[in-house]
């Protein structure tokens, strides 16, 4: 394809230090990952897309593949960034709300109404986490933020292509329950 002749174009001159390329790499990926991280952890996705764009930048120059490769290596590091802000939040002091002050706050709008209403790109990631158990979620934002295929994303999360599939058909299966006759399931 000539699209991935010409990414791949791109990640040889990044390889070799050209900052335009790397531009480049980095606009074209960017809003994916920006949105997939903020799906897992929105108050920390900007910091967390800054790990992964040095990572990226230290990695570049082992890299080898195609645009989709990429891609999966990129949000490989992503996931793997989210753990350890996981990780490190587990260890740190946190200090609860009291309840009252969420109870006067006011209730978020009907997800299913909104996304009728034509979502953006990340309240579309924000509502499939908030309606997908996180396995479910997790698939259903690789296959499509990402791009990935279902071998690539089968790689990332440690499983099998078949799970991959399953995992996906039950998670469109729950939205378009979730979401009644509104949206379109494709198989």
């Amino acid at each position: 394809m000539a699209e991935d002749r010409a990414f791949g174009a791109l990640v040889d001159a990044a390889r070799r230090g050209d900052d335009e390329a790397m531009a480049a790499i980095f606009r074209s990926t960017h809003p994916r990952l920006l949105r997939f991280l903020r799906a897992h952890e929105s108050r920390a996705a900007d910091d967390l897309a800054g790990e992964v764009w040095m990572a990226v930048a230290k990695g570049i120059t082992t890299f080898e593949g195609d645009a989709s490769a990429f891609r999966a290596w990129v949000f490989s590091i992503a996931r793997r960034r989210i753990a350890d802000h996981r990780r490190r939040g587990i260890r740190q002091d946190t200090h609860p709300v009291d309840a009252t002050t969420l109870e006067r706050l006011p209730a978020a709008d009907d997800t299913g109404q909104v996304a009728v209403d034509g979502l953006s790109g990340q309240e579309a990631a924000a509502l499939v986490t908030a309606t997908l158990p996180p396995d479910q979620a997790e698939v259903v934002l690789l296959r499509v933020l990402a791009g990935l295929g279902v071998d690539e994303v089968a790689e990332i999360m440690g499983r099998n292509a078949n799970w991959v599939r399953v995992t996906q058909h039950r998670a469109l299966r729950k939205l378009a329950d979730r979401l009644g006759p509104r949206i379109d399931v494709i198989r």
